[in-house]
């Protein structure tokens, strides 16, 4: 189909079919926008709120746009009574309408001056057939008895977006379910993303290249995680072993100037420790180290700690094993 818009000029006649057009151009215009860059759905508002026990429900001004472009705007809250309902579960759409208003014969001639836009709510026992020109507000369930709301249900609810390639936006923000002053925000820095977000979740399996820094949670790192450090992250998993766990809450004791083992692991593969060591008897000093020994296709891994003082003290350890999964 061509596209033809109008062009005026000095000592043109005007008919009705040239104002026509020129509405259907624009028309058309916006339509095609809506439609092919946009998903169809609730843009805003269109909230549906009801009393327990009431025989009506509340829908708030808002917007959403349908399958074909069409805007459907609510300009201001509308009361639907559900007096006439038989069915204890009903379903709430909204939809575009139209319809000829203002009229006038001025002229002398009857006709209408406007053509009116306007939404058309309605309920029906029964799913939309056409979701995508009958846009669901809610599941209305009714109290079987006498028949007054009992619950409603957003969940089935679709909400507009944006549809396209490459997208270039300075920042993005997210709408949460709930109502929060806070909102999680994606944006662009100079080398890179920054999501600021209190809680972030990623479900299926996700590939690091490069290095992954900041304050790691526990189960990547350990409890006490590694601050303004980076770690190389390879599939790694933590583990948190000290003397007490393992040991019980007495320290281990080493006699004065020698050095003892207090603690072994046994493994089949490399093992990477994050250990601390530390004497609790005053006025001591020690030196510890991992020795490993290989026999047997096995590798012993074995914390030796020297006592460098001339009496027996005590020591505890901790530290975080990080194994290749």
């Amino acid at each position: 189909m061509t596209i033809k818009r109008l062009n005026y000029f000095t000592g043109q006649f005007l008919e009705e079919n040239d104002f026509k057009d020129e509405q259907q151009y624009h028309v058309n215009a916006i339509r095609s926008h809506s439609k092919n860059l946009h998903t169809w759905g609730i843009a805003y508002g269109l909230d549906v709120m009801f009393t327990r026990g009431a025989k009506y429900v509340m829908v708030s001004g808002g917007m959403a746009v349908d399958g074909q472009g069409r805007q459907i705007l609510l300009i201001e809250d509308e009361r639907i009574d559900l007096f006439a309902a038989t069915a204890t579960t009903l379903y709430l759409t909204i939809s575009y309408d139209q319809s000829l208003s203002d009229a006038t014969e001025e002229t002398g001639v009857k006709g209408y001056s406007r053509i009116t836009e306007h939404p058309d709510i309605k309920y029906d026992p029964e799913m939309p057939d056409e979701p995508a020109t009958k846009i669901l507000l809610a599941k209305m369930i009714l109290d079987r008895d006498n028949m007054t709301i009992h619950k409603i249900d957003i969940e089935d609810r679709k909400y507009a977006g944006a549809v396209g390639g490459d997208m270039v936006v300075r920042s993005l923000s997210f709408l949460l379910p709930t109502d929060s002053n806070k909102l999680p925000v994606m944006r662009g820095i100079d080398d890179g993303i920054e999501v600021n977000s209190d809680n972030t979740t990623h479900t299926g399996n996700l590939n690091v290249a490069g290095i992954l820094s900041g304050n790691l949670d526990k189960d990547m790192v350990g409890k006490d995680q590694i601050i303004d450090r980076s770690v190389p992250i390879s599939k790694f998993k933590t583990h948190k072993r000290s003397s007490e766990e393992i040991l019980g809450e007495k320290p281990i004791e080493i006699n004065a100037n020698s050095e003892k083992e207090v603690h072994s692991e046994l493994s089949n593969t490399h093992r990477f420790f994050i250990t601390s060591v530390l004497p609790t008897t005053p006025d001591s000093a020690i030196e510890w180290r991992w020795v490993v020994n290989f026999h047997r296709d096995q590798y012993f891994y074995r914390l030796m700690v020297k006592n460098l003082s001339d009496k027996t003290i005590g020591v505890r350890f901790k530290y975080y094993d990080i194994l290749e999964e």
